[in-house]
């Protein structure tokens, strides 16, 4: 069997399409700023370049992939920086995603989008939260 080598709008579009239910809000400022952390660790993203400016984190290569599922209708815009995820399309692309890839790579793909959908919509906790809890 030929070994997959995926490109990185495959990879991004498998992450999404296997970390978020139809209907879920992702903040495309959230969606930049959770690949850059992932990317340290995982293999598949390394082709994926960002340029961070103080707090900002953004990517040319994320945007125009982002853009690309709005156009293919896996992604729908709702406010200037919000992406809403169809669920049709989602189950498509996964089912597509098991037929066609290799075991090793779907279970590789399936962590990577675990790890995306958990640093996405991680709680993060105020101050006052913080402070409190320690009492």
């Amino acid at each position: 069997m030929v070994p997959w080598i995926p490109e990185i709008d495959d990879v991004l579009t498998a992450l999404i399409s296997l970390a978020c239910r139809g209907g879920e809000q992702l903040r495309m400022p959230r969606i930049y700023s959770a690949l850059s952390e992932l990317k340290a660790r995982e293999v598949l993203l390394t082709g994926l370049y960002f340029s961070i400016t103080g707090a900002v984190c953004y990517s040319r290569q994320v945007e125009k992939i982002l853009r690309s599922l709005v156009e293919k209708g896996m992604l729908v815009t709702k406010e200037r920086d919000t992406l809403v995820v169809r669920d049709q399309a989602v189950e498509a692309i996964r089912a597509g995603l098991r037929e066609k890839l290799p075991s090793p790579a779907y279970r590789a793909l399936q962590t990577a989008s675990k790890r995306f959908y958990r640093e996405m919509f991680r709680k993060r906790a105020r101050p006052q939260e913080t402070l409190a809890g320690r009492g």
